[in-house]
């Protein structure tokens, strides 16, 4: 007979039962796929929105829905990423439904595309406060607390415009760049805390807003290497993977999910 290993069966350490999570922008394609997994992977899941905008808070909703039906505890919030006082909240309700949150994923997505010269500076920093400022405010407010208790995984979902422009997304890109770069910053200054953060790098995914109307899929499709757009579930193994113990050791990283797009000359 072999003897069992020290650190266990490999398997074991993707396991996220009885951990906690709450994932903002559960209302957008990707955000609800990660909630989705650890929900499948065990964890029980708090989910919110990126905006108070109806439609969002309806899919949420369902998400939260899916989550039950796992027989995982959840629920579902509908906020403005961007205000401190929402994230405030969203803490609270997430310290009274689990006590403590183990994984925090934040897949704030406001899509914006305009030229230049048409973005008033308000829509410059609406884009800005929620793409950008809204990761900050909940690595601040909920990764601050898991600091605190010494343990946590923050992953930040960002996209390939975080590394490439796009015609008429100047606000949109530098905000998905500046995810990526705080990522490895507060990788940095957590990384004796016990606190992870790393990021996933979406590709072009079926489902995202920024991508406009079938002319524009039709020629990223045309483009892509895969000749296709992602599927939002595509980014579930590696969103159990991060907010894993398997996990440990890894921090200030981005895990790109993009088809081989970032490779294409």
């Amino acid at each position: 007979m072999h003897a069992r290993r020290k650190d266990g069966n490999v398997l074991e350490g993707f396991s996220l039962a009885g951990k906690s999570a709450v994932v903002i922008g559960a209302s957008n394609p990707l955000g609800r796929a990660a909630a989705i997994a650890l929900a499948e992977a065990g964890a029980n899941v708090g989910v919110a929105t990126t905006t108070r905008a109806k439609k969002e808070e309806v899919v949420a909703n369902s998400c939260a829905n899916e989550i039950w039906a796992l027989d995982r505890k959840g629920f579902a919030l509908a906020i403005d990423a961007s205000l401190e006082s929402d994230i405030d909240a969203l803490a609270e309700r997430a310290a009274s439904e689990f006590g403590e949150v183990d994984v925090l994923v934040n897949a704030h997505d406001l899509p914006y595309a305009q030229p230049i010269g048409d973005i008033s500076f308000d829509d410059w920093r609406r884009a800005m406060d929620v793409n950008l400022g809204g990761v900050f405010l909940a690595c601040k407010i909920i990764g601050g607390a898991m600091v605190k208790q010494g343990k946590g995984r923050i992953i930040n979902v960002a996209t390939v415009l975080g590394e490439r422009g796009m015609a008429n997304g100047t606000a949109y890109c530098a905000a998905q760049a500046g995810v990526l770069n705080m990522t490895r910053a507060l990788a940095l200054e957590w990384a004796r805390t016990g606190v992870t953060v790393n990021a996933i790098g979406a590709g072009w995914t079926e489902g995202m807003g920024i991508i406009g109307g079938d002319e524009n899929r039709q020629q990223l499709e045309r483009y892509l290497p895969y000749k296709r757009l992602a599927k939002p579930g595509e980014i579930r193994g590696i969103a159990v993977y991060l907010a894993s113990d398997a996990a440990e050791y890894l921090t200030g990283q981005v895990i790109w999910i993009e088809g081989g797009a970032l490779s294409h000359a």
